[in-house]
């Protein structure tokens, strides 16, 4: 097996815990008897014919090699069309025709104004429509229209083409991390010391985190979300997450799942790729 980190790029502020989790995992896989080998994404080569991998890396490069391999039969986790599917231009379309409830959110062209579909003064979040976070700046609360334009402009300015626009929720921030493979499911307060203490049933979150994973084919995945006093709403979800509060604990379930997978797979090699 090939386990695969994330590019430092796409880990600001958490290159280290994403490294764990991943050499957490493969770990738990060697002590079930399975070699494994960790590759930085750079070190990826087509030519590799790897039994299976598990990925975390972002980058459009390194998912194009993914998909090859497993165009070619091998098992892939998360596969790399879930992750691209994490991408928010992609994701909100495949949410939007689900029962999954999400804030007011729009997507948007970087070029584009505000126009008066949101309260702004209620704030409104401004993130980049493609991959989840680079640096700080990917994703900000505003509460003017004037701010809005600006860093709206400032991604286009960074190549950035779209963004996604979101209401701002006021209610406690919910981290969410499954591996619905093993049935397991863990969820934290985001800020525990600031939290108001809406109530909120841990089964009603994990049926909807289940539901948004099972729709981008997610296998391992953390999704954010907001309790109100009327409910709660997804906010966000992302492949494979550092599982930092629980990591010991999610890579011995992650390794779990990878061995079943493992064990499920039956190579074929009938497939020839042919690039664009």
């Amino acid at each position: 097996m090939i386990g695969i980190f994330r590019e430092e790029v796409y880990s600001p502020n958490r290159i280290g815990d994403d490294a764990e989790i991943l050499r957490l995992t493969a770990e738990a896989i060697r002590r079930q008897g399975y070699a494994v080998e960790l590759r930085a994404p750079e070190e990826l080569s087509p030519q590799t014919q790897p039994d299976m991998v598990f990925a975390m890396c972002e980058g459009s490069a390194c998912l194009d090699i993914l998909e090859r391999w497993e165009f070619m039969g091998y098992a892939v986790v998360n596969n790399p069309a879930a992750i691209r599917n994490t991408h928010r231009y992609r994701m909100l379309p495949l949410l939007d025709c689900t029962p999954v409830p999400l804030p007011k959110t729009m997507l948007i062209r970087t070029t584009e104004s505000v126009n008066g579909y949101f309260d702004i003064p209620k704030g409104v979040w401004v993130k980049r429509g493609d991959v989840h976070s680079t640096q700080p700046e990917d994703v900000q609360l505003h509460f003017d229209r004037a701010a809005i334009d600006q860093t709206l402009r400032a991604l286009h300015f960074r190549w950035v083409r779209q963004a996604v626009l979101q209401e701002n929720i006021q209610g406690d921030v919910i981290k969410f991390y499954g591996v619905p493979g093993q049935k397991w499911f863990r969820h934290f307060y985001h800020k525990p010391g600031e939290k108001a203490g809406y109530p909120f049933c841990p089964e009603q979150i994990r049926i909807t985190a289940e539901m948004a994973a099972a729709r981008l084919g997610l296998e391992v995945f953390g999704a954010d979300f907001v309790v109100t006093e009327d409910g709660h709403y997804l906010i966000d979800i992302n492949s494979w997450p550092s599982f930092a509060p629980c990591k010991e604990e999610a890579a011995e379930k992650i390794a779990s799942h990878l061995i079943d997978r493992y064990r499920r797979w039956e190579p074929r090699y009938t497939a020839q790729w042919r690039s664009a």
